[in-house]
């Protein structure tokens, strides 16, 4: 089974794409079982979760999600799944984040607030892999755990490395999605000498993780692939063809229809289970008394 770990701004929506119009009613765009928790940004889905959901996917061949993580403990219902994942030169990802928040969810603060007072900036991509600002630990985590990293700039070349040495039956076909048309605020972000500062200081772990990859890690999956990857790349390029629309549909239909409906009914069940244990005992639910003769 393939697992896409969807660390935020790295091309990701496109992958989910890639991976609906590849395997269709079999892939799944996973969500929290629980519901999300603010509270908790680098809680992933674990194997108790995973087992869950073959109840509603029982042909499962490919999960991906922002929850999706190395670190948790998959392996243990599904041990041969293959993680992959794509990064970002650190900077402008967290730029692009930022970008991203103002405009699409209204964030209500300054790029300084932002970065100082929130759980989800510093070193995230170090961070997804491993639940730790530790680079050492993300390290050992992508080597143990075999991840296919990739990196945005070499979008297509990765897809052909996925495809290589993960997953010969991907359709690896694509057109671009949730691309940012205006990138002004980001690109102010980054020119800016007292922001680019903080984003530095912000991204340490991560720029040095993003180093090791794009020096050390990602080197080694193209020379696995082999000499053939510079042509079947110039090839790739000339016709990356399109998505297999009426899987795609299929995917969305059936996530849509039974599995966000699954997950709802388990999320009010939790709620319902809360309820009853914490309630105080004046609010639980008694059965009238009869009247005396007396009135």
């Amino acid at each position: 089974m393939l697992a896409f770990v969807h660390i935020e701004k790295c091309a990701g929506q496109t992958v989910h794409w890639i991976l609906r119009s590849s395997y269709g009613l079999n892939h799944c765009d996973i969500l929290p079982w629980q519901g999300y928790n603010a509270m908790a940004p680098l809680d992933g889905f674990t194997a108790r979760d995973l087992q869950r959901l073959r109840r509603v996917y029982p042909w499962l061949k490919s999960i991906a999600g922002h929850k999706v993580r190395v670190y948790t403990d998959l392996k243990q219902a599904q041990p041969d799944v293959r993680f992959f994942t794509l990064m970002r030169e650190p900077l402008r990802r967290q730029a692009s984040h930022f970008q991203f928040l103002q405009e699409r969810r209204q964030l209500p603060v300054t790029f300084e607030e932002w970065v100082h007072t929130n759980d989800w900036g510093a070193n995230w991509q170090t961070r997804m892999l491993t639940g730790t600002d530790d680079v050492h630990e993300a390290i050992r985590v992508l080597e143990n755990k075999q991840v296919l990293v990739g990196l945005v700039e070499h979008f297509d070349e990765w897809l052909l490395l996925v495809k290589e040495l993960l997953a010969p039956d991907l359709n690896i076909a694509y057109e671009r999605k949730n691309v940012a048309a205006d990138k002004t605020l980001a690109n102010q972000l980054l020119a800016d000498k007292r922001t680019r500062a903080i984003l530095e200081e912000q991204n340490r772990a991560d720029l040095e993780l993003y180093n090791y990859v794009r020096n050390e890690l990602y080197p080694s999956f193209k020379q696995q692939y082999g000499r053939r990857l510079t042509e079947d790349l110039q090839r790739f390029q000339s016709n990356r063809g399109q998505f297999h629309k009426s899987r795609v549909l299929q995917s969305r239909l059936y996530r849509n229809l039974v599995y966000m409906q699954a997950v709802r009914w388990h999320r009010l069940r939790l709620r319902k289970s809360l309820f009853e244990v914490f309630a105080p005992q004046k609010w639980k639910f008694q059965e009238p008394r009869q009247a005396s003769r007396d009135g």
